[in-house]
């Protein structure tokens, strides 16, 4: 027969396994797996003035990963857009009020939307000669492609020392958001371009 001082060692030993188990099996998964945290990325953030486009634009026109400079100057650029709209409502009709944009944000998406081509030419080689042929193109990437050639409108304006950045990129989607301006006029050359060159157009396959 077990000793009494032997019997409730062992049992208060069963004890302390069933209750760590226990404990184990209600422990919340975070306990026993840490979680991986991962950061919110700046375009995800909850800020009322989050637009997809600007934050497309910003990251468009950054140079030399100085993202923080390139969203001062668009931010910069819609408001002086806002003041440019506003001052011309002020002295605008009554009847005309109604037709003009106080939102940068429906301006610069206006602009953008204006700027998008609908074709690219792409280099398609056939035997030793590379021909430019023209393809459809999709939305987001003609989307990427008006706010490039806007950028480098934009930067040749800049380079000859016109003005600062954040004043030709306002003029500039001004100017866009009523089909004017150089972005416009490249969109355009591209689409004739484009037109040129459709005798190729066999060659997408």
């Amino acid at each position: 027969m077990m000793p009494p001082l032997m019997a409730s060692l062992r049992s208060s030993i069963s004890g302390i396994r069933m209750m760590s188990q226990t404990s184990v099996a209600l422990a919340h998964h975070s306990r026993l797996k840490p979680e991986k945290i991962t950061c919110m990325k700046s375009d995800e953030s909850p800020v009322f003035y989050r637009d997809h486009v600007v934050d497309k634009l910003v990251r468009v026109i950054l140079k030399d990963g100085k993202k923080e400079i390139a969203r001062n100057a668009v931010y910069d650029a819609l408001e002086i857009i806002k003041r440019r709209q506003y001052k011309q409502w002020a002295k605008a009709k009554e009847d005309e009020k109604s037709t003009i944009e106080l939102n940068p944000f429906v301006v610069a998406n206006t602009a953008i939307r204006n700027c998008r081509p609908l074709m690219k030419l792409q280099g398609v080689t056939r035997g030793a000669v590379t021909y430019q042929v023209p393809f459809p193109i999709e939305e987001s990437e003609a989307e990427f492609r008006a706010m490039k050639m806007m950028r480098e409108v934009c930067r040749q304006k800049a380079k000859h020392g016109e003005t600062h950045l954040k004043d030709i990129l306002a003029t500039e989607l001004l100017a866009a958001s009523k089909n004017e301006g150089l972005t416009i006029q490249a969109k355009q050359e591209l689409h004739k371009t484009c037109e040129a060159n459709r005798a190729f157009a066999h060659y997408r396959g």
